[in-house]
């Protein structure tokens, strides 16, 4: 818990040192609003004969995103960024996830091809920060109990995209990789609610602002 609560805190230091930063320099500030797909969660979501992997418990989900960044040069941008995601519980072996709602803080970096057609801008992104999950509940047989505890983990995720601008308007797409780190099995279930790590890839869409 510890761990985690520095993690959160070194995040936050690294956010407002980039707003000010930005704020600071204008000119080349960006802020975007995006809608987010992501289709699986792959990776086993317990221990033991039996448990399900995280696409048996969950189905795919759908979030949100805000990001402000800011261009350091023709190649090279520096960004920081918040989510939300939902993912509708499923059934498995006759017990009943709740939905799985988790939020990402992160920051990241771009690095922006060269092309001759200005109006286009295709990057490489690479993001890393904390994912916080909320805790999960199962129903099995009218019977509840605590699967997951709320818990805060590591994230990283890579990708490419690109972007179409119409003055000082944006739009963009996005395909990524995502690692998240176990959420925190519940002590009443621990050796079965015992999770891995996860793997998934996020599909963004969305519209940015540049100052």
């Amino acid at each position: 818990m510890k761990k985690s609560i520095v993690v959160v805190w070194m995040v936050f230091v690294f956010m407002s040192l980039f707003a000010t930063r930005v704020f600071a320099e204008p000119g080349a500030f960006s802020l975007s609003l995006a809608g987010q797909y992501i289709p699986f969660i792959s990776g086993d979501a317990g221990k033991g004969d039996g448990a399900p992997k995280y696409d048996d418990a969950f189905d795919g989900g759908l979030g949100v995103a805000v990001e402000a960044a800011y261009r350091l040069d023709s190649h090279l941008s520096v960004l920081a960024g918040i989510g939300y995601e939902q993912f509708s519980g499923d059934s498995h072996q006759g017990v009943s996830f709740d939905d799985l709602d988790i939020m990402t803080l992160y920051l990241g970096g771009k690095y922006h091809f060269p092309v001759k057609e200005k109006n286009w801008d295709p990057y490489l992104k690479v993001d890393i920060g904390t994912v916080y999950f909320d805790s999960v509940d199962i129903s099995y047989q009218g019977v509840d109990a605590d699967y997951w505890d709320s818990s805060w983990n590591l994230m990283v995720e890579a990708g490419i995209g690109t972007e179409y601008t119409f003055s000082n308007l944006g739009v963009f797409c996005e395909i990524k990789v995502r690692y998240m780190d176990s959420p925190d099995a519940s002590s009443e279930l621990r050796e079965y609610s015992d999770a891995d790590s996860s793997w998934s890839i996020p599909l963004t869409i969305g519209i940015n602002y540049h100052f």
